[in-house]
Order: C-alpha cells, then structure tokens, then sequence
C-alpha cells in the first residue's frame, strides 16, 4: 500500500509535472490546456485535504481518492474524445489517467497524521540523524539584524510534505518605535525579552492562509497589540474553531499605521490561497512567506531533494513552487497586476 504520506508527495510531483508539461511541453495547445488544468486541479484539492500534504484539513482522504479518480477518468476521457490530435499525445494523457488510477487504487485512505504534521523524524526520509540545526538557522528565538530597523527570527523546524522547512518570522520597527511581527513563530519568555528591547509590539501580521496558527500566545502576552491578516481568514473553519482573534484585514493600501513606511499587495489564488507581499521602503526590503521557498540543498533530505528540485524551491534559484504557480494561475489577471506591483 502507498502511505497517505507518500501519496501526498507524489501528489504535489504529478501537480507539478503536469503544470510544467503545459508550458514547456511540445503538444498542441489543446493538450497543453488539458495538463496544464489537471494539474492545477490536482494542487488545488490536495492543499485542502486532510493528510500530511494538507494545509487545511477540508476534505477527507477518501474523498481527495475519489477526486484523483475523477481527475484521471477525465485524463482518460479527453485522450481518446481528442480524435484530431496526434496519437502519443493522446497516448500520454490516457496514460497519466490510467497511471493515477492505479495510485489511488494502491493508497491507503487512513492518514497517520493531519496537515502540516510530517512524516515523523528526519530519519525516516534521509536514512541519516539530524538535528533542528541542520535543517534550520540557529540560535533560535533571536532577533538577528537584517536590515536598519527590519530583524529575523528563526525557530526550530516544521515537517510538511516531508519535508522540514525553517519557519521565519520577521520584525519591523516602525518610525514610531513600534514592532510589526510578520508571520510570528513561537512565542518565548526569551524572545519576548530581546523583542521589548527593541521596541513596542503593537502589530502581529498573518500574511497568508497558512501563517496564524502562533498568533494566540502573541495575543495573550500582548493583549494590546492589533492582529492584521488576509482577506478571507476570519472565514475559514479551522480559524473559526480557533478563536483567534483577527482586528483587521489588510488590504493593496497600507493602513495608517504604516504608510509611508511600507508598501503592500495582495496575491489571490485558487482554492482559498491568499498572500500579503509587504515592502518596507526605506531599507527596499520586500518580505514574502509562501511565494518565494528558496531552501538551501544541505537542509533538505537526500531522498526529497529530487522533488525539491522539480518544485523549484532549491537555492540558489529558489522560486515560487510549481503547484503554487498553479493555483496561483487560476486567478491569473488579478495575479498578473499583483505581480506587476510587487516587481515595481
């Protein structure tokens, strides 16, 4: 059988050789649509559901099968419905059809985990031992200078589709002495020490659909400190069920609180995903989450690295990664003007 661990990787591949395929493929246009969409469905549903792989815990494994079975009749249908097509394209579309039925036939239905938990230890996945020291940037729980008023915060590692990725956050101080905490990691009796030194907290930021779940302890040791995030946060259920606390929603306009200090966009995609690109002026720094993964190979395990390097999110080319594109894609006009605004 295929652990729902597996299959959440080989998921997020297909996802992404599909969406490769319809854009460097040599196929017809017809064909190139019809990879490029079914790649684009495969990441959009894979996102939601609730395995290792999963962001949001919104569907059920058997229900995500069931959708890849769907995905890959379809493959199979538009193989052989496309008569006027040349024959190993339609070939290989009911061939990636029939391939993804035997996955799904093949997989177990029952997750160990939900999302974002991993696989388990390192171990497992490079055949080595490692610490949250290979894989991430101490010391923790530091403020470390990155800029004139701007500091990064790195905390110990978390596991998602196998793979341990750093987490970051990021602190802005304001002109008027104020801290703006981006993306917050967890929330020490040492940090929050180092971080009053530094100035007032007064602004915790949830920049994307993924980035809250910290936010409470931050709330809770600074009960005056106002909370921004996306649009369309506050309604999603697992955010619901949270109870957090969510003050406002940010917008393409910076609030008063920072205008003229930083600029701001906001990327939409399919399935839900939303991001916050902030740009703090006086040091040109441009501060991302999701949009831009660029690991370094050494903190990936050897036996993914392969797939991060087809995701796109090796440095030192690190970019956003393919099944992001693709759901990205699905918005795409109103992701074309976003994109322009941040490139300028």
């Amino acid at each position: 059988m295929i652990s729902t661990r597996v299959h959440g990787m080989i998921d997020y591949l297909v996802a992404s050789l599909l969406g490769g395929l319809s854009v460097a493929g040599p196929f017809s246009p017809r064909v190139r649509a019809a990879l490029g969409a079914a790649g684009a469905y495969h990441a959009s549903y894979s996102v939601l559901t609730d395995y290792e792989a999963g962001v949001a815990a919104r569907i059920t494994m058997r229900q995500h099968l069931a959708l890849d079975a769907l995905g890959a009749a379809a493959l199979c249908g538009a193989g052989l419905a496309m008569r006027g097509e040349r024959p190993r394209e339609r070939i290989l579309l009911v061939a990636v059809g029939l391939a993804e039925l035997a996955v799904v036939g093949l997989s177990d239905s029952q997750p160990v985990r939900g999302p974002g938990q991993g696989s388990g230890p390192i171990e497992r996945l490079s055949g080595r031992s490692a610490s949250p020291d290979a894989v991430a940037y101490p010391p923790f729980d530091v403020p470390k200078p990155a800029a004139e008023g701007v500091w990064v915060v790195d905390s110990a590692p978390l596991h998602i589709l196998g793979l341990p990725l750093p987490i970051r956050m990021t602190v802005i101080r304001l002109a008027s002495g104020d801290l703006l905490l981006h993306s917050p990691t967890r929330c020490s009796v040492g940090l929050r020490r180092a971080l009053d030194r530094i100035g007032r907290v007064r602004h915790l930021v949830a920049p994307n659909v993924a980035h809250w779940t910290l936010l409470p302890d931050w709330q809770q040791a600074y009960p005056d400190a106002m909370t921004w995030a996306v649009p369309g946060l506050r309604e999603r259920a697992q955010v619901r069920r949270s109870g957090v606390r969510l003050d406002h929603e940010l917008g393409d306009a910076a609030p008063p609180d920072w205008a003229g200090e930083m600029r701001q966009a906001i990327i939409r995609g399919g399935a839900g995903f939303v991001e916050a690109a902030l740009f703090h002026i006086p040091t040109r720094t441009l501060v991302l989450t999701d949009l831009v993964i660029n690991l370094e190979p050494r903190t990936v395990p050897a036996l993914v690295r392969p797939v991060a390097q087809v995701l796109g999110i090796l440095a030192p080319d690190g970019m956003a990664p393919t099944y992001l594109r693709a759901i990205v894609k699905l918005r795409r006009n109103e992701a074309a003007a976003a994109a322009s605004r941040v490139l300028e």
